[in-house]
């Protein structure tokens, strides 16, 4: 209860910063999303600018869809239905037989959105991860223009040099813990990353402790997800000079 009335302070002083700055917040727009594991949570009342805010069981912050329970359905089936859509766009606009075109259209209009903060929502479990490859599927097929059933789209992958987009999200989570064993990124480092003690032949010299998980949420998070990938990296790779370099890499 202690916590309930600190947080309600704190949406107090959000008022008081909001006229002093001239802003205007929009309560109707706010929402109350708990996040917890308790059978009886403690349920309070919050209010904002005299007005009560609602409770969800999902919110969207920052273009991602966070959910109690947290799970990354809702956010994966919006991102894909989203991206299907823009796909479906493309499709009844472009009306051009090249495949270069197509492909650049895929890759500025569509594919962006399937990787938008994929950091934070990388999927662990193959229905999600599908979910996400079909879309590309579907789009490797009309830059081909091969829709006949008995057409390959492995193949076509493979023709075009499109890489998985789960491969590209794991790269995409490799860079951003570069960007924060570095500091290349407002994230403090010694708060999340505990150096290994110990150098192999095969190991470098910025390899990082696994934390400890006890939930399955928590497993696949960022850090306790890519720390076992980043330590087998390449030496040459994991103390790259620069981010151009480890790119590169």
């Amino acid at each position: 209860t202690a916590d309930c009335q600190t947080l309600q302070d704190d949406l107090r002083a959000l008022q008081r910063w909001e006229k002093h700055w001239g802003m205007a917040f929009h309560p109707e727009k706010c929402s109350i999303l708990r996040v917890h594991r308790k059978r009886k949570p403690i349920l309070h009342d919050y209010s904002l600018k005299n007005h009560v805010l609602t409770s969800d069981t999902t919110t969207r912050y920052l273009g991602v869809e966070l959910a109690q329970n947290l799970s990354w359905n809702t956010n994966i089936d919006k991102t894909c239905k989203k991206a299907n859509s823009t796909l479906g766009f493309i499709k009844r606009n472009l009306r051009i037989n090249n495949e270069e075109v197509k492909s650049s259209a895929y890759f500025s209009l569509v594919r962006p959105g399937l990787e938008y903060c994929s950091s934070v929502w990388n999927p662990h479990t193959q229905t999600q991860k599908r979910k996400l490859e079909m879309v590309q599927r579907r789009a490797a097929r009309f830059a081909t223009g091969r829709y006949n059933n008995r057409s390959s789209v492995t193949e076509m992958l493979e023709c075009l040099g499109w890489e998985s987009l789960e491969s590209r999200r794991l790269k995409s989570q490799l860079t951003m813990l570069f960007k924060i064993a570095n500091d290349l990124v407002d994230i403090p480092a010694e708060k999340y990353l505990t150096p290994a003690h110990g150098c192999t032949r095969s190991a470098h010299r910025k390899k990082f402790i696994q934390p400890t998980t006890s939930t399955s949420h928590y497993s696949n998070s960022f850090f306790p997800r890519t720390i076992p990938v980043w330590n087998t990296l390449p030496a040459t790779v994991a103390e790259a000079p620069d981010l151009v370099s480890f790119k590169q890499g």
